[in-house]
């Protein structure tokens, strides 16, 4: 039997506590996520290059600074781990333009059969982690990447998006392109969950 939940129940990750316990000391004494304007879910807004309009909302959220219990803002790097907000399975690795994405399933569902997907981008690679691979909450996946070449003015920070995908729906069609527009696919605001 699957489990499911309820749309109108929230999921809640452990996420921010594996994140904060992976990566001490430069998170310790984290506070709050602190955001510019476009790093946010449902976002049309850019926060870097042009400024200028997304052709789409934002799928998902950017962490790239954060605020400490002293007050200071610090900013994720490139030795930032990434961990597994739930346990799941590793379903797809790509690169693409946003360096490599992860995406992974878990076996939670909401009411209309609609299993959650958690969907990584601007990462590296952990070097266990491969297609096929089971992953417990909190393991790491990977680190957040830089951007190389013409993209390296963009800070590193990693973007994160959870939401439920149809079964139907197979996993070498899912791309950043139609999670936010495949109107079967329902987004979550990730700091809902986290």
């Amino acid at each position: 039997m699957k489990p499911s939940i309820s749309e109108s129940n929230t999921i809640k990750s452990n996420f921010l506590s594996y994140m904060v316990e992976n990566n001490r000391p430069h998170m310790d004494g984290f506070k709050k996520w602190s955001f510019h304007p476009g790093m946010g879910f449902n976002s049309f807004e850019k926060w870097w290059g042009d400024k200028k309009k997304r052709p789409t909302a934002h799928e998902g959220v950017d962490l790239c600074w954060f605020e400490d219990s002293n007050g200071m803002i610090k900013k994720v790097d490139k030795n930032t781990k990434i961990p597994a907000a739930f346990s799941g399975n590793i379903v797809k690795i790509f690169n693409d333009f946003l360096g490599n994405s992860i995406y992974i399933t878990h076996d939670i569902f909401d009411q209309s059969g609609r299993q959650l997907y958690t969907a990584y981008g601007h990462t590296q690679l952990f070097d266990s982690i491969e297609i096929n691979k089971k992953v417990k909450a909190g393991e790491i996946v990977g680190f957040v990447s830089g951007f190389p070449g013409k993209k390296a003015t963009i800070l590193p920070h990693l973007h994160i998006t959870f939401a439920w995908i149809p079964v139907s729906i197979h996993i070498n069609d899912l791309h950043w392109n139609n999670l936010g527009n495949d109107e079967r696919i329902k987004l979550i605001d990730p700091l809902s969950v986290l």
